[in-house]
């Protein structure tokens, strides 16, 4: 799942699976891998130049 909050990745979990955020959400670094997510990215074209090296590749 991809999402850009504590509560995505908290929503992702709870469904069983990993969650990448981009960065929109105001939330700092630290509290969205402290909820769980796998990898962060800046902007959605960091996360699109990067699919094939995420954790879910």
């Amino acid at each position: 799942m991809v999402g850009d909050s504590v509560w995505d990745v908290e929503a992702a979990k709870k469904a069983g699976m990993p969650a990448i955020v981009v960065r929109s959400g105001g939330f700092g670094d630290d509290e969205l891998r402290q909820a769980g997510a796998v990898a962060i990215y800046d902007t959605p074209g960091d996360l699109a130049k990067a699919l094939d090296d995420t954790p879910l590749a």
